[in-house]
């Protein structure tokens, strides 16, 4: 996974603090996400992209 790959190039999470990861809409499966996080013992947090999952690919309001 790129993102982890970052995350431990660049030792994020101890430059940044918290760490959000979110699954791109319709290309990232939310719930593998949230699988690999924990097998993985990674120091992110996961978000959702809330917008797209109340509007989907409906231009911005």
């Amino acid at each position: 996974m790129w993102a982890k790959a970052k995350l431990l190039e660049w030792n994020l999470s101890e430059l940044a603090g918290e760490v959000l990861f979110s699954p791109s809409f319709e290309e990232q499966n939310p719930a593998e996400l949230a699988e690999w996080i924990p097998e993985d013992h990674l120091p992110v947090r996961m978000q959702m992209q809330l917008h797209k999952l109340l509007w989907g690919e409906a231009a911005g309001r």
